[in-house]
């Protein structure tokens, strides 16, 4: 009985695994599928019409700025900034590996800023412009939410970097200068 069994499953065993047979031709060559129709709209033929169309706002100035456009940081502002009371900076002072110059050595990237060990990525923005950006940033450090509000500032003629800070108990502006590259 046990041979019986195993012989019937073996067979059905082969029997799922043997080839499909090819199609048969027809008299023109083709095979004997037909095609899926196209319709006019472009669709699959399956009688569903075309998506419908996004509905745009009636006036340009309700068109929304893109968030991740408008939660950027300027191109003017990207890039390492060390603080100073004026004066230029060097490479060295720049380096923010030596005790000296920790939590003054300021990267500013696309979507966040950082220094030391702590920094902010954008939450909302109030105000953009080419050379100034002003928003409220995520600051959370260690498992401790906290945010704050700042504006960053350009300065093309001094060639300088204003980072004011607007929340209560921590307001004041630092004055940064572009660190030199390499």
């Amino acid at each position: 009985m046990r041979i019986a069994a195993f012989a019937a499953t073996a067979a059905l065993a082969m029997t799922a695994c043997a080839e499909a047979p090819e199609p048969e031709a027809t008299p023109d060559g083709t095979g004997t599928e037909k095609p899926m129709p196209v319709e006019p709209d472009g669709g699959i033929g399956d009688g569903a019409g075309p998506p419908d169309a996004p509905s745009m706002p009636e006036n340009a100035d309700d068109i929304e700025e893109p968030s991740a456009f408008a939660r950027t940081f300027p191109t003017a502002i990207r890039g390492k900034w060390r603080e100073t009371g004026g004066a230029p900076v060097t490479a060295e002072q720049c380096d923010n590996y030596k005790s000296e110059n920790m939590g003054k050595v300021l990267h500013i990237r696309a979507d966040s800023y950082s220094y030391f060990e702590t920094g902010g990525r954008f939450m909302t923005v109030s105000d953009r412009s080419e050379g100034h950006i002003r928003g409220v940033f995520d600051t959370t450090y260690a498992d401790t939410p906290s945010r704050a509000e700042l504006a960053f500032r350009v300065d093309p003629v001094a060639k300088t970097l204003t980072v004011q800070n607007f929340d209560a108990g921590e307001q004041g502006r630092t004055l940064y200068r572009r660190c030199p590259p390499g």
